[in-house]
């Protein structure tokens, strides 16, 4: 019976650290976005009278191929790295200025359904991103089915 329930245990803790690899949550200092939110921010550039910039997390061929209008792209695989550059460098790198952690301006992610941006919020947060960060986590698959054509950019 002991055994039994070691088994158990095991397996439990084993699934729990997969899933945490595999599925990582979002940070609890991100606020949610809702699709009429990401519109708004990407039509006017804010959320209730704040500024805020858009961060597409995925690949360069997804950003390339479709992406919510205004947004700027950085792969989640490269957001660390992006994070410890100077803001001239990731000006360079990135085509567009970084809002600092914390700042007036806030900071918006999402990817194609969640988990990037998930684990994009998890890196911002690391870098002091507290205050003023935000995640659209139904992504590109829930914004590419219910915005309008003139909401959809491409870099195609």
């Amino acid at each position: 019976m002991n055994s039994a329930l070691v088994s158990i245990v095991i397996a439990f803790v084993v699934v729990r650290l997969l899933s945490s690899i595999i599925f990582p949550t979002m940070s609890k200092n991100a606020k949610q976005l809702s699709l009429d939110d990401i519109l708004v921010i990407s039509k006017s550039g804010k959320l209730n009278k704040s500024p805020i910039t858009i961060v597409d997390v995925r690949s360069p061929e997804e950003f390339s191929s479709g992406h919510i209008k205004n947004a700027h792209n950085v792969p989640v695989q490269e957001l660390q790295g992006a994070l410890k550059l100077s803001s001239d460098d990731f000006k360079k790198k990135y085509h567009f200025k970084l809002p600092p952690a914390n700042g007036e301006t806030g900071l918006a992610v999402y990817c194609m359904s969640g988990k990037r941006a998930g684990l994009a919020t998890n890196h911002l947060a690391e870098a002091k991103y507290l205050k003023n960060l935000y995640a659209y986590l139904p992504g590109w698959s829930e914004f590419s089915h219910k915005a309008t054509a003139a909401d959809i950019a491409t870099t195609k």
